[in-house]
């Protein structure tokens, strides 16, 4: 069919376009690409591993949320408990912990990837200390309160500090081989 007969979604949105099923086997007689080479080094799987670890920290500190939520009776839209709320302190201690994690978790992801191309299992390591040190952070906050958050707190950044410190390192060697 031409493609004005096809309906709009199967043109624009189809899986071929954006390169989900690979390279399209027909091409027309002249027809070329232009591809850009780039080659993700020995040991990327483990990057991948770690960001994966970090999606089951925030789930577990979601569900925290969820629970707290049930237990101290605060009702969505609201973030935090209201002020004067018999429970409130409790609650925002859980709710605030998975808040930082969030405030975190994209900056942390984009360190980790960064380094993973240059050193992935530092990489790859970083990340994972990180992922189980929110999850440390989260409930030593809702068990303990403030004072609870310090362990987890000190090894989130055993896993952050040292990434952002390797992107500068990795960007250096980057240059002098380039």
């Amino acid at each position: 069919k031409p493609f004005w007969l096809k309906p709009f979604w199967l043109t624009a949105f189809s899986a071929h376009r954006f390169g989900l099923l690979g390279p399209r086997t027909h091409r027309a007689h002249g027809a070329s690409r232009v591809a850009m080479g780039f080659q993700l080094p020995d040991g990327f799987g483990y990057v991948l591993i770690a960001h994966g670890l970090s999606w089951i920290s925030n789930m577990y500190l979601t569900v925290q949320v969820v629970r707290a939520r049930k237990t101290y009776g605060v009702k969505y839209p609201a973030l935090y408990a209201p002020p004067g709320h018999p429970k409130g302190e409790e609650f925002n201690c859980v709710q605030r912990a998975h808040q930082n994690t969030l405030e975190n978790w994209a900056p942390v992801q984009v360190l980790m990837v960064l380094n993973g191309i240059v050193h992935p299992l530092f990489a790859a390591t970083c990340g994972s200390i990180w992922a189980v040190g929110r999850i440390v952070y989260g409930h030593g906050y809702a068990k303990k309160g403030p004072s609870g958050r310090m362990l987890g707190g000190l090894l989130s950044h055993l896993g952050d500090f040292p990434l952002l410190v390797g992107v500068f390192v990795a960007g250096a060697k980057m240059l002098r081989t380039a």
